[in-house]
C-alpha cells in the first residue's frame, strides 16, 4: 500500500481515474478534469478514466448533451484516455479486478494490487494539492516550491523571475503560471445563467 500522487487506484500497469458522473460533469464545466488529466498523463504511461453511475439520468438533466460528449471525447481522442462506464461501486470494483487479474496474470501474479488514494486532511496535503493544481507542477515540484517560498501564499504572489529563479522551476513554467494566475475569468453563457 502507498500513498498516490495522482489517480485513485493502479489495478496492474494502469493508473485509474474515479469519477461518478456528477462529479465528472462538475470537473468537466470547472476546467479541473483537465487539469488533472494532464498531470496523470505526464506521470504514467498507461491510464484509464471510470465515470460511475447512470449516464442516462445525468444526460437527461443537461440543457446541452453535447458539451459532455466533446469533453469526453477530448480526454479519449486529446489526453489518450481509456474510458469506461460503471453503474455503481460494484461494478466498478469487478472492472478494476479485471483489469488487476488480466494484466497481473501475464506475469504469474495471482493478487490484484489496488490503492486507493486517501482522502486530503493535513495542512500540507492541502498546500500540495493546490500547487500541483497549477499547470506542470506535479508532486515533486510543489514540494520545492513550498519549501523555497515558505507557503501557497507567497508562490502564488511571487513574480515570474522569482518563480524561474528562486522556484527553479525555468522560465517556461514560470510564465504559465503566470498566464492561468493572471488570465481574466470568462464564463460561459450556460454557466451565466446558471449562476444568475
Amino acid at each position: 500500500m502507498k500513498t498516490l500522487d495522482v489517480g485513485d487506484y493502479i489495478a496492474g500497469q494502469y493508473a485509474v481515474e474515479r469519477k461518478t458522473t456528477r462529479d465528472f460533469l462538475t470537473s468537466l464545466y470547472s476546467g479541473r478534469m483537465f487539469e488533472q488529466a494532464q498531470r496523470i498523463s505526464q506521470s504514467y504511461s498507461r491510464f484509464l478514466l471510470i465515470v460511475e453511475g447512470d449516464l442516462q439520468e445525468v444526460l437527461a438533466d443537461l440543457k446541452n448533451p453535447r458539451a459532455f460528449w466533446g469533453a469526453l471525447l477530448s480526454m479519449a481522442l486529446d489526453f489518450n484516455f481509456k474510458v469506461f462506464f460503471t453503474l455503481d461501486q460494484a461494478q466498478t470494483a469487478d472492472l478494476l479486478y479485471t483489469i488487476a487479474k488480466r494484466v497481473q496474470g501475464k506475469r504469474g501474479i495471482t493478487r490484484p494490487i489496488l490503492v486507493k488514494k486517501p482522502r486530503l486532511g493535513t495542512t500540507k496535503d492541502w498546500q500540495l494539492s493546490v500547487l500541483e493544481s497549477l499547470p506542470t507542477i506535479g508532486p515533486k515540484l510543489a514540494q520545492k516550491l513550498l519549501y523555497q517560498f515558505g507557503s501557497v501564499r507567497k508562490v502564488i504572489t511571487a513574480s515570474r523571475i522569482e518563480l524561474a529563479l528562486k522556484g527553479g522551476i525555468g522560465h517556461a513554467r514560470a510564465t504559465r503560471i503566470q498566464e492561468l494566475l493572471d488570465a481574466e475569468f470568462h464564463p460561459s453563457k450556460m454557466k451565466q445563467a446558471e449562476l444568475a
